[in-house]
């Protein structure tokens, strides 16, 4: 067995050794008594006025969500390609330019989708 992998072995023991016994101190010394308020449902720290977690959520905060998952995924890889764009580009700029114009393309139609559906009127 390598250096390396032995050094991976202790740490992989010691991690979980640590985490064991962190749970079992925790089961130790942690307070018996249930909060009355731990299964309280909140959203954004404002408590619900009917005290149930069985309420309707409007569809819009759905939809908004998965525009937001849309645009952070598009900030997610078009950063990072435009940053490495130049050094790429001698590879094959056409090619890499056209793939980058097909995902944006797709995440526009993604929008044009969800606007002409609604998603961002707010009324």
């Amino acid at each position: 067995m390598g250096e390396g992998y032995l050094a991976i072995l202790v740490f992989f023991v010691i991690s979980t050794a640590l985490g064991i016994g962190l749970l079992i101190l925790n089961r130790l010394i942690a307070p018996k008594i249930p909060d009355p308020l731990e299964g309280y449902p909140y959203e954004c720290g404002v408590p619900l006025y009917d005290k149930t977690s069985w309420t309707s959520i409007d569809q819009k905060y759905y939809l908004l969500g998965l525009l937001l998952v849309l645009f952070d995924l598009e900030a997610a890889f078009v950063f990072p390609w435009a940053v490495v764009f130049k050094y790429i580009a001698k590879i094959n700029a056409a090619f890499i330019f056209t793939e980058m114009f097909l995902f944006l393309l797709i995440l526009i139609l993604g929008y044009v989708y969800a606007w002409k559906k609604g998603a961002l009127k707010w009324q």
